[in-house]
């Protein structure tokens, strides 16, 4: 119950903070178990969109200026990331909440304002859809695959901005 009010105050301060949502797009994870007629394997499908690409946009070809806590704070998820020895299911769910909580902090001290504050919510909306199935993750397998592309969505920050 605590970690779902968390959640959706973190959903809601991000929400109300930006003045013009764009189009989100879905992230859907699923999540099969087949067995055969000697073991169990988990299949693990994760359809995790990264067509958040397709709507950012650059300052007349400059990347945008970004406030020193934002930079700072995907410094240190990328950081948690590399430096995260992440082999069970709970590593990686304690991984989410943690990377959460950083999250939270870059929204809370977010100062930018006008475009480059809307295209940095372009940018931040599926991290945090990521970042909350991660949380919830149900396997290592999965957990790994939401890792990575946690990681290579971080990554993608430098592609946008200062």
């Amino acid at each position: 119950m605590k970690r779902s009010t968390i959640i959706l105050m973190t959903l809601s301060i991000a929400l109300l903070s930006c003045k013009e949502i764009k189009k989100e797009h879905p992230i859907e994870v699923k999540i099969t178990n087949e067995s055969s007629d000697h073991k169990s394997d988990a299949d693990v499908n994760l359809d995790l969109d990264n067509s958040w690409v397709n709507e950012m946009a650059l300052n007349n070809g400059i990347k945008w200026s970004a406030n020193t806590e934002t930079t700072d704070g995907v410094r240190e998820m990328l950081s948690l990331i590399k430096d995260n020895n992440t082999t069970t299911t709970d590593d990686y769910i304690k991984l989410g909440v943690t990377l959460n909580n950083v999250k939270n902090t870059v929204v809370k001290e977010c100062t930018m304002e006008g475009a480059s504050h809307d295209n940095l919510h372009i940018w931040l909306h599926p991290l945090i859809e990521k970042i909350e199935l991660l949380q919830k993750v149900q396997n290592a397998e999965g957990g790994e695959q939401l890792t990575s592309n946690i990681k290579t969505h971080l990554e993608g920050y430098y592609d946008y901005f200062n």
